[in-house]
């Protein structure tokens, strides 16, 4: 059983049967697809993100434990570090974003609960924000509503299949086309940032 977990990431609900409408497929590039479907009880589009990889289980579990690598591959992330780890399927981290100019920087507090199948060896990460555990931060906008999970399904010949669920609402004043960009281009080039780090850990 895998012992240890972490995830940003960043940037995936922890349930989406509230989710009224189907996926439908909005990008489909170097590998990576995104999906993009209305959520119940907000005008922000929830999105997913599914991308293959060759690479260990623990592996990429061990990238995704490890908040010194998130600013290598989750998108626009300054910083991130782990605030505290109550067991090893729970964790608290810190992540700041980076936003483009004239718009403020944004930060999130990020629960991450992990589960794994025996039997499928499959992994689910399910994430939430827990906005009130550290103060505000001045010139900063606090993300007070993001959950999300990410599953990690083992295939053959040593492929995983990593598919990232998210909403968030990154809150203060931000242009609409901003949002919008920033929904399909997360888990976007998270996921394919994340792939090619992985590319240059060295093979164990």
């Amino acid at each position: 059983m895998v012992k240890h977990i972490a995830i940003i990431f960043l940037l995936f609900t922890c349930t989406f049967t509230l989710f009224a409408t189907p996926w439908s497929l909005v990008r489909d590039e170097e590998e990576v697809q995104v999906y993009l479907r209305s959520t119940t009880g907000t005008s922000i589009k929830s999105a997913k993100g599914e991308v293959e990889l060759t690479v260990k289980l623990n592996d990429l579990l061990a990238v995704l434990e490890d908040t010194a690598t998130f600013p290598h591959w989750l998108y626009q992330c300054k910083y991130a570090t782990t605030i505290k780890q109550p067991s090893v399927i729970e964790r608290y981290d810190y992540i700041l974003t980076d936003m483009p100019w004239p718009n403020w920087d944004r930060d999130v507090v990020v629960r991450s609960v992990f589960q794994q199948d025996l039997r499928s060896k499959q992994v689910t990460i399910s994430f939430d924000s827990t906005p009130d555990l550290v103060a505000l931060k001045p010139g900063v906008v606090r993300i007070r509503r993001m959950t999300g999970n990410m599953r990690i399904t083992p295939l053959t010949q040593g492929r995983l299949k990593l598919v990232y669920e998210v909403n968030v609402d990154p809150g203060g004043r931000i242009p609409k086309w901003l949002v919008n960009d920033l929904v399909l281009d997360f888990p976007f080039f998270s996921l394919k940032n994340l792939r090619e780090f992985l590319q240059t850990k060295p093979n164990k």
